[in-house]
């Protein structure tokens, strides 16, 4: 019992240490940095497991993972070493998790959960001769026992940040395999990170039109690529095919007519669907909430208000019916819908549409009024929610001076809330504040380096201000190996070639971003760069498409107007 005295006098430090506020912060410090080392490792074992478990008691986890990784030869347990890694991935520690890693497979190297986060981090570290060994661990463990669990790479990355080190990684590394469940779950990768021009490349490339699954993924794929009138030839003749009616399939090829507006076809297709069976709500909720997602507002409508009248899930309809009202400008319908919310998942953001609503009928005061009366404050939620809410009407008047006052207030009791820090950087760049500006997304990106809304927020709003390009396309570059099939950051960098004058690299991405979305901004950029290359009949063509769907866009109307002035001239 005495030689393990010092081990219970130091069981009692950290007692004291989970006891905060009964010690001064000095002793705190001190005591934490006390370091044990006693000849029986069970003993070590026990002493930092306490440690790590009262670190990450008191929301301290950067020194919960460093003290578990500068110790990690007195651990050996599975649950311990995973429960860190999942600690270490919340933070981005890549390096931290290989610590980890190493010494798990040093005691079990036939492990194969180990062997799966090894193969995961060192793609994120973009070391990918190390991720070959695990892999091929992985791969051959599947053929030996046919459990495509082993090479389920759309479940052991679906943590990895930088999704450009996934596709770089397999792009070099498919052909070694030549495998169709390796490559099947790559294209979901794809799809999920909005690579639908890689996923209907390798789609293409296998033979899958019998194929019910990857049928579908065609077509998905093509409707995101702008090539909606395909997928919906894909569909149909997949359709005529079968010999009986596909619902589900019948239900995405229903979506893609609304998203084309073809209602003539949309309309039937919709009664068709439904008369298989009137009575399940479940599916004619589908539908009218497909409706309303495709901006199809008087179809969801009708729907709506038939499950409103068999009170099917009353406070979600209420909520979408308002929403519909809202958006048609009835605001006094749209409240009576918002009021009649009760309970369920849109009982939360009632405060926010009955506040937006009275802001578009009556004014700012009696939006926040509405605010004040709603949220009681009791703790710091409340306070946060009561501000974030308040904030968002600010946001939608666009009064930046109020929302910079709001944010710094919010910033005050919250200083790593990102939202208020986005909002007040953006805020600042409206009014050419640009030093406040950086400062905020340089706090931003300091959170968190893989933020990839910030980081490309902070290079476009340079380059709108065309400063630091050099600096700006580094950081949009840097959002772009995070989310490489975004259309808004590849509409970025396409516009800071072009103001670098890098005119044809710029079309390579403007003509992906326009693919991709057509919103007014990206077929701006997109226009005057086919301009700057030449391509004045296609920039033509996609401007008088881009109007016919966007109409009351003023800048598309400026650029047409532009357009012909330029042409009178000449």
């Amino acid at each position: 019992m005495v030689k393990n005295l010092k081990f219970v006098v130091l069981i009692s430090l950290l007692f004291l240490i989970s006891c905060g506020s009964q010690i001064s912060s000095e002793q705190r410090d001190f005591k934490e940095e006390v370091s044990y080392k006693s000849p029986e490792l069970k003993y070590n074992y026990a002493y930092y497991k306490i440690v790590v478990e009262l670190l990450l008691h008191k929301g301290r986890t950067n020194d919960a993972i460093n003290t578990f990784t500068s110790n990690i030869t007195y651990f050996n347990n599975e649950t311990d070493f995973m429960n860190m890694i999942n600690r270490a991935r919340e933070l981005n520690k890549f390096d931290s998790i290989m610590t980890i890693v190493n010494r798990w497979i040093e005691l079990d190297n036939q492990n194969i959960y180990a062997h799966k986060a090894a193969f995961s981090a060192y793609i994120e570290l973009e070391q990918y001769q190390s991720a070959n060994i695990h892999f091929d661990f992985l791969y051959n463990l599947y053929l030996e026992n046919k459990n495509e669990s082993y090479v389920d790479i759309e479940s052991i990355l679906s943590r990895n940040v930088i999704i450009k080190n996934i596709v770089d990684y397999f792009e070099l590394n498919l052909p070694r395999y030549k495998d169709k469940t390796i490559l099947l779950s790559y294209i979901n990768i794809l799809q999920k990170n909005n690579i639908d021009e890689l996923a209907v490349f390798y789609i293409e490339d296998i033979n899958f039109k019998k194929n019910r699954t990857l049928t579908r993924k065609y077509a998905k794929s093509l409707s995101q690529l702008n090539k909606t009138n395909k997928a919906i030839s894909t569909l149909e003749s997949f359709i005529e095919s079968s010999s009986i009616l596909d619902r589900e399939v019948s239900f995405e090829l229903l979506m893609f007519y609304l998203k084309e507006e073809k209602l003539d076809h949309a309309t039937p297709l919709i009664e068709k669907l439904i008369s298989i069976d009137p009575s399940d709500d479940d599916f004619i909720f589908r539908v009218a909430l497909l409706c309303f997602d495709n901006e199809r507002y008087s179809l969801a409508e009708k729907y709506f208000n038939i499950l409103l009248s068999k009170f099917y899930v009353p406070d979600n309809i209420n909520f979408f019916l308002g929403q519909i009202d809202y958006k048609n400008k009835r605001y006094d319908e749209a409240l009576l819908h918002y009021q009649r919310i009760q309970q369920g998942t849109f009982v939360n953001v009632k405060t926010l549409n009955v506040s937006k609503a009275l802001l578009k009928k009556y004014n700012v005061e009696k939006a926040l009024s509405y605010i004040d009366k709603e949220i009681k404050i009791k703790n710091q939620n409340n306070l946060l929610n009561s501000l974030s809410l308040k904030l968002s009407i600010f946001e939608e008047i666009g009064e930046s001076a109020d929302i910079i006052k709001l944010s710094s207030q919010i910033l005050k009791s919250f200083p790593n809330n990102e939202r208020a820090l986005y909002s007040r950087a953006i805020a600042y760049e409206k009014e050419g504040n640009i030093s406040s500006m950086s400062k905020d997304f340089d706090e931003m990106i300091k959170l968190n380096k893989y933020n990839s809304i910030a980081l490309n927020a902070y290079g476009y709003s340079l380059a709108l201000h065309k400063l630091h390009l050099d600096k700006s396309e580094n950081l949009i570059r840097k959002a772009l190996d995070i989310r490489p099939g975004q259309a808004a950051i590849l509409d970025s960098l396409a516009w800071v070639l072009y103001l670098k004058g890098s005119y044809k690299e710029a079309a390579k991405y403007s003509s992906l971003a326009y693919s991709k979305d057509q919103d007014p901004e990206i077929v701006e950029h997109h226009y005057l760069i086919l301009l700057k290359n030449g391509n004045s009949n296609e920039a033509k063509y996609i401007l008088n498409q881009s109007i016919k769907n966007n109409p009351n866009s003023e800048k598309l109307l400026k650029l047409l107007d532009n357009s012909k002035n330029a042409a009178i001239k000449l």
